[in-house]
């Protein structure tokens, strides 16, 4: 019997680590408090810290959903740097997998499909894809480098009903409105 009691705590142990390894958004916020800010949201979100070589880094998940749209944008950022160097930029050539990895975009951007680049701008990468019935732009912006360090990545995905694509202005218009309080 003291093996299996032995057997069940190390299981348990190892589940609970095993959990720190994943973004858990399980903490809602008043948006108002929320770093990012520049369009509405009804829903915010701040994810549990993780330890990574560069640092503790933190996330934010901001949404708005209606009956015709959904938005999500997420930020990461380091809370508390381990040495120099920061976080890595998101580069042209991976911000689809980035945007499509990034947990906190997640209840936006799954079930997307015919991801596609459609250019990038003062260190944004535009991207579309597309849902049943939606419409979908993304972007990718990486923060100021300060002292050398990257400190923080914002995400942001956007769908609406639509039967022709969301044109490159109005991704523009959300990318500009979306800011980061430093």
């Amino acid at each position: 019997m003291t093996r299996i009691t032995a057997l069940l705590v190390v299981a348990g142990s190892f589940r609970a680590a095993v959990a720190q390894d994943a973004w858990n958004f399980s903490n809602e916020i008043p948006c108002a408090t929320a770093p990012v800010y520049g369009v509405p949201f009804n829903r915010c979100w701040t994810s549990n810290v993780r330890t990574f070589r560069v640092g503790n880094v933190q996330s934010w998940r901001l949404t708005y959903t209606d009956s015709k749209s959904e938005v999500a944008i997420g930020l990461y950022r380091l809370v508390e740097a381990h040495g120099v160097g920061g976080m890595s930029a998101v580069a042209s050539s991976t911000a689809i997998d980035w945007i499509r990895t990034a947990d906190a975009l997640k209840n936006v951007t799954v079930g997307g499909g015919g991801w596609a680049l459609s250019g990038s701008q003062a260190g944004d990468h535009y991207l579309t894809f597309q849902k049943p019935q939606r419409q979908c732009v993304a972007f990718v912006r990486n923060g100021p480098a300060v002292n050398g360090q990257l400190n923080w990545i914002l995400g942001a995905a956007f769908c609406r009903e639509s039967a022709t694509p969301i044109p490159n202005s109005e991704l523009q218009f959300i990318a500009d409105a979306v800011q980061v309080r430093d």
